[in-house]
């Protein structure tokens, strides 16, 4: 054990289940967790495994490797069989088996079979009801209150911050888990999307630039088919666009990169990213990302980004691009599922309004609007 571990007093337990524990993603993502990727490495986790009776066997054997490991933030381990209440956790993880999360065709073969899980799990999860479930509700604002979590400046978090999180790792789990559960507040359902990666990937191989370096990405989509994307600018983050970039006046990247990559305002424009560019990040998109490796690294990213926030009270915010029920913002449907960006501060979120005025993206959000609602009404009525 180090001394950066020495310094760092242990946090009081979360208690996270996860969903289809067994699958390869999952085991990816817990090992993650459990190593403090996500949530640090002095926050202790009690981990409950959430899975069928007939999984039992292999799923103690999962619970025998965790404990041999000696994760630094292991409190507990627990294989469950029982379908959890909305209260008994602070974070839920559902990973589905969907080749796709993000769009799937009802007419494929054992697709019943996929769904029953998410739809069961679903139907159980309800949120206390004030006038009928006082008692619960002050027992499970209690239990936080019981659990005194710190952050670093010793401050008690407050009870709005302290709203359960149910992440999938897909926006039709999270359609499913929002519309067919009872009472549960909207603004708790999160899921990943691989477009935001996509495009930085895309856009670094097409500057010959590392990523990192990429401005911000912003991404609205109704699925990985129906999407719209901006970047902010300028592009690179430390580029100077000045008053001479030869990009249809859009300062979209300055005249001294531009040259030095040997691209011209007609290779390399604003027209390019509205067209081009999304067209690129699409034929990507269509390749189905969805590996194991990749659910797991996105899934990690997402959590700790809802996380970090909530462990600060000191007002910084992060940015992300994530899967959410609308809250009715820049013309969505409010309280249908959206890939938006968002703005995460002491642990509520709001989506981003920097391109709010923009003309073309409120053209963008009127198409992604029908796709949401035909979409939504074919996982509910299916």
């Amino acid at each position: 054990m180090n001394s950066l571990h020495i310094n760092k007093p242990l946090l009081q337990p979360l208690k996270v289940f996860v969903v289809n524990p067994l699958a390869p993603a999952s085991q990816l993502f817990i090992v993650k967790m459990m190593s403090g990727v996500v949530f640090g490495d002095n926050q202790l986790i009690d981990l409950n495994l959430v899975v069928y009776s007939n999984d039992l066997k292999p799923a103690e054997s999962f619970v025998l490797e965790l404990e041999s490991c000696a994760f630094s933030c292991t409190n507990s381990i627990k294989i469950i069989s029982d379908i959890p209440s909305a209260i008994d956790g602070d974070v839920f993880c559902f990973m589905t088996d969907f080749d796709n999360p993000n769009y799937i065709e009802f007419d494929k073969e054992n697709i019943d079979n996929e769904l029953n899980l998410i739809i069961k799990l679903a139907n159980s999860f309800s949120w206390p009801n004030n006038d009928i479930e006082e008692t619960e509700t002050t027992k499970y604002v209690d239990s936080f209150k019981n659990k005194k979590k710190y952050n670093k400046l010793g401050k008690m978090l407050s009870t709005k911050e302290k709203k359960p999180i149910f992440l999938a790792d897909g926006i039709v789990a999270m359609d499913i888990l929002r519309s067919l559960s009872k009472n549960m507040p909207t603004d708790i359902f999160f899921c990943t999307t691989p477009i935001t990666a996509i495009a930085k990937s895309i856009l670094g191989d097409y500057l010959n630039v590392h990523c990192n370096i990429i401005n911000d990405v912003l991404v609205w989509a109704a699925n990985d088919n129906v999407f719209h994307v901006e970047v902010k600018k300028p592009l690179i983050i430390y580029d100077d666009v000045g008053d001479h970039s030869g990009c249809d006046g859009d300062k979209v990247i300055g005249k001294d990169l531009l040259e030095s990559l040997n691209l011209d305002s007609t290779q390399f424009s604003a027209s390019w990213l509205k067209k081009e560019f999304i067209e690129k990040v699409a034929s990507s998109v269509s390749k189905n990302p969805y590996g194991c490796i990749y659910r797991a690294v996105e899934f990690s990213k997402t959590l700790r980004d809802i996380w970090l926030t909530r462990i600060h009270d000191d007002g910084k915010k992060v940015y992300n691009n994530m899967g959410v029920i609308s809250d009715g913002s820049l013309g969505t449907i409010k309280g249908l599922p959206y890939v938006l960006p968002v703005v995460f501060t002491n642990g509520n979120w709001s989506v981003n309004k920097l391109y709010e005025d923009d003309l073309h993206l409120r053209q963008e959000i009127n198409r992604i609007n029908k796709e949401v609602k035909q979409r939504h009404d074919q996982v509910i009525n299916n």
